[in-house]
C-alpha cells in the first residue's frame, strides 16, 4: 500500500557526500575514521535506513546521542563503532559498554560505572574525554580535563582512546579566529595528556590516541585539523552548515567539494475543489480567495513535522511547478493553490522539501534552506522536525 506522505533517500547522494566529506578530510596522504552523526534520527532523515547506507558505503563509526538510539543500531545489526556524544546517566552506562559503545565522558560517575561495568565483562570501556574550550556546554576545562584523561589513561579497565571538543562558532561567521584560539587550548590538553601518559606525539607508529575536534565545517575548511578521526553530521545529509561556511570555503579555494541533498519529502494530493471568489479556506479565517480558485488538499500538518508557521506562507513542488500554501497548517491537513499548475489529478505526488521536474523536463527546489527561511530558523531544525512516523524510503 502507497503512503500517503513519505521521505525518499537518495543513496547516491548519500555516497557521494561521504566520498566527497572523505577526499576534504584527506591530508598528506592520511585517511583519517569517519564518524557519521545519525543522533536526531539521522538529522531527520530516518537512523535505521540511513545507518545501513553509511556502514555499506565504508563509514567507519556512526554517531549517536542516548543509549536508546545505540540499542537501536546494536538491534539492527550494526557492527561499527559507535561513538556517543550525549549524555549518560552512570545507571546507564553498563548496557552501554555492553554495547560496546563509544563514550564522551566528564562526569566521574560514569566513568566510574563504565570502569565497572567493563571489569564484569572482562572487557576495556573506550572513553573520549570532552575538552570545554569555550562552548561552555559538556565537557572540563584544561586542569580538570587533564586529570580526568590520566585516571582513565591509568585505569586497567578503561580506555583512553581519545580527547575531544566542539567549536562554539565555526559555522555562523567568516571571522574564525575564536575557532583558532578554541583549537590551541584543544591542543594544550592533549600536549599534556600525552605528556603526563607518556604517550608517544602525533604520527608515531606506535599512537593510538584520537584527538578529534573537527565537524562537518571544520574538515571543508581546514583538513589539516582533522586529525585521525573527523566527525561530520549535516553535510552526511548533503547541506552545507551555513552560507557563511560555503562563501569561506570558496574564499579558501575549494569550490571543487561538493555535497548533493539527500531528502525529499513527499505527500499524495487528497481532494481537488473549486472554490468562488471571497471564500475562506481554513481555521481562523486567514486566507480569502480574491479569484476563482482550484485547491488541493493534502493529508499531512504539523503532526507530521510540517511546520506551523508555513501557514499562508510556505510553498510546494506540483508537477515541478510552485503552488502556495494557503490559510493554516492544520494537525493532519494542509491546504495549497493548484489554480496555476498543470494537468493536476488525486493521487498526483507533491514535494514538500526536496526538486521535482516537471513533464517538460524543467523543474525545481524547495531547499531545507529555504524552508528555515520562511521559519526564521536552520535547515538542522527543518529536517530533524520531521516525524519518526513518515516512512523512509531509499531510492
Amino acid at each position: 500500500m502507497q503512503p500517503l506522505t513519505w521521505i525518499e533517500i537518495s543513496r547516491s547522494a548519500l555516497q557521494h557526500n561521504v566520498q566527497a566529506l572523505r577526499a576534504a578530510s584527506q591530508q598528506g596522504g592520511r585517511t583519517p575514521l569517519l564518524c557519521a552523526m545519525v543522533k536526531g534520527n539521522a538529522y531527520g532523515h530516518g537512523l535505521t535506513p540511513v545507518a545501513q547506507e553509511l556502514v555499506a558505503v565504508g563509514v567507519d563509526w556512526l554517531g549517536t546521542a542516548d543509549l536508546w538510539e545505540i540499542a537501536q543500531l546494536r538491534q539492527l545489526g550494526i557492527t561499527a563503532g559507535l561513538y556517543n556524544v550525549g549524555y549518560l546517566d552512570p545507571a546507564q552506562a553498563a548496557e552501554a559498554v555492553r554495547f560496546e559503545a563509544r563514550l564522551v565522558v566528564y562526569d566521574d560517575q560514569v566513568v566510574t560505572a563504565a570502569a565497572q561495568a567493563a571489569a564484569g565483562l572482562g572487557t576495556r570501556a573506550r572513553l573520549h574525554v570532552k575538552v570545554e574550550t569555550g562552548n561552555n556546554r559538556q565537557g572540563l576545562r584544561h586542569d580538570d580535563a587533564v586529570r580526568l584523561a590520566v585516571a582513565i589513561g591509568r585505569d586497567p579497565h578503561l580506555q583512553l582512546e581519545g580527547l575531544c571538543t566542539h567549536f562554539a562558532d565555526v559555522e555562523d561567521t567568516t571571522d574564525h579566529r575564536f575557532a583558532r584560539d578554541q583549537l590551541q587550548r584543544f591542543e594544550a590538553v592533549v600536549q599534556a595528556v600525552r605528556t603526563e601518559l607518556n604517550l608517544p606525539p602525533p604520527g608515531h607508529p606506535d599512537d593510538k590516541l584520537l584527538a578529534h575536534a573537527s565537524n562537518t565545517a571544520a574538515l571543508l575548511l581546514w583538513p589539516e585539523v582533522c586529525g585521525a578521526l573527523v566527525r561530520f553530521g549535516i553535510g552526511t545529509y548533503g547541506l552545507w552548515p551555513s552560507k557563511e561556511t560555503l562563501l569561506t570555503a570558496n574564499q579558501l579555494g575549494r569550490k571543487h567539494i561538493t555535497l548533493q541533498p539527500v531528502l525529499t519529502w513527499k505527500a499524495r494530493i487528497a481532494q481537488l475543489r473549486q472554490v468562488p471568489v471571497g471564500e475562506w479556506v481554513g481555521y481562523g479565517r486567514t486566507f480569502r480567495t480574491v479569484r476563482p480558485t482550484t485547491i488541493a488538499v493534502l493529508p499531512i500538518g504539523y503532526y507530521d513535522g510540517y511546520d506551523r508557521g508555513l501557514s499562508n506562507l510556505g510553498q510546494v513542488l506540483v508537477g515541478g511547478q510552485r503552488a502556495r500554501v494557503i490559510g493554516r497548517v492544520a494537525m493532519n491537513i494542509v491546504v495549497i493553490d493548484v489554480t496555476d499548475c498543470r494537468a493536476v489529478r488525486v493521487g498526483d505526488a507533491v514535494v514538500l522539501l526536496g526538486s521535482q521536474r516537471a513533464t517538460d523536463g524543467e523543474g525545481d527546489r524547495i531547499s531545507a534552506d529555504e524552508m528555515a527561511g520562511w521559519l526564521g530558523t536552520i535547515h538542522y531544525e527543518v529536517t530533524t522536525r520531521i516525524a519518526e512516523h513518515v516512512p523512509r524510503l531509499v531510492v
